[in-house]
């Protein structure tokens, strides 16, 4: 399963490292805390994995991969709830 940004034409600013996205569609913003900033930034058009997320952010945190995992899997949850991300199958 592979996660990609949605395809809506969202507005995003970052301060002190963290990101507000405008979603138009919904006509709100969500404001990401600096873990999901960092899922937001690594999640590309082409799409990615949570295992492909999982080394980077633990990485850019300093944590180990079993911490990592829960936190991308909770943060790209979030991004789906909000409409930010979208689960794609792999063809």
């Amino acid at each position: 399963m592979r996660l990609k940004r949605t395809p809506a034409a969202l507005t995003e600013v970052e301060v002190d490292g963290e990101i507000a996205i405008y979603h138009p569609d919904r006509d709100s913003v969500v404001l990401l805390n600096a873990s999901a900033s960092q899922i937001w930034r690594l999640t590309v058009e082409s799409g990615t994995s949570v295992d492909e997320l999982v080394p980077l952010v633990a990485e850019a945190f300093g944590i180990d991969e079993i911490e990592a995992r829960l936190g991308v899997e909770a943060g790209v949850d979030v991004l789906v709830d909000e409409q930010l991300l979208v689960r794609v199958d792999q063809a």
